[in-house]
């Protein structure tokens, strides 16, 4: 995760959750009002894409979508933070009015390319 983002949140705020290995984390399906960051431990999505400590889960799904499409499961315990995608809205437009929207556009494009193959 980009270090300017990951400084805009504060993280402490929010609430954290450990899922056990093996266990499932986002299921196509569940909307993405709510982001995990993933803050210890290993994922892989269905897409046989790894996960690690840093990264907020399927990004660009969640900028892209109404609903996650792609299944993320633990690999090892894995502890999460969520935060609702508000407070990633409200820390974007702090670079300006236009990078939102911008945000989900390229989102939107790389997530109708990356689900095409």
């Amino acid at each position: 995760m980009n270090d300017a983002l990951m400084s805009l949140i504060d993280w402490h705020a929010h609430p954290r959750r450990v899922i056990a290995s093996g266990g499932k984390i986002i299921t196509p399906g569940d909307t993405v009002d709510t982001l995990l960051l993933l803050e210890r431990g290993t994922a892989r999505s269905s897409d046989d894409t790894s996960c690690t400590k840093g990264e907020i889960l399927l990004l660009c799904e969640a900028l892209a979508l109404s609903q996650y499409q792609t299944a993320i499961t633990a690999i090892d315990e894995c502890h999460l933070i969520s935060f609702e995608q508000t407070v990633l809205r409200r820390m974007l437009v702090k670079g300006g009015e236009m990078v939102w929207p911008l945000s989900r556009s390229i989102a939107a494009e790389v997530t109708k390319r990356r689900l095409a193959s």
